[in-house]
């Protein structure tokens, strides 16, 4: 799925992920996206707009003492292009 978002937090180089804020969230929430890529090498800064590839994965944890189930979804990004950008990046 291809989504328009807005890099909230400064990307490192030492990380593959970052923060953004999906286009036309109305409660504005901050999504860490795992990439398949160093955001930071392809030069993503805080405020770029960029569009990304995302697709979701599940990872189902499950007490031993109860039994019981917890998942959490994962946001995955295999490719990703400047949409928009206010950093100079000669």
């Amino acid at each position: 799925m291809k989504l328009r978002g807005t890099v909230r937090e400064e990307t490192h180089p030492s990380k593959n992920t970052m923060v953004v804020e999906f286009e036309g969230d109305k409660k504005k929430q901050h999504f860490e996206v795992k990439c398949s890529f160093n955001p930071h090498q392809h030069k993503f800064r805080k405020w770029d707009v960029i569009d990304m590839w995302i697709k979701w994965e599940s990872e189902i944890f499950e007490d031993p003492k109860t039994g019981e189930k917890s998942y959490f979804t994962h946001l995955i990004c295999d490719r990703a292009v400047e949409f928009h950008s206010i950093h100079d990046k000669k």
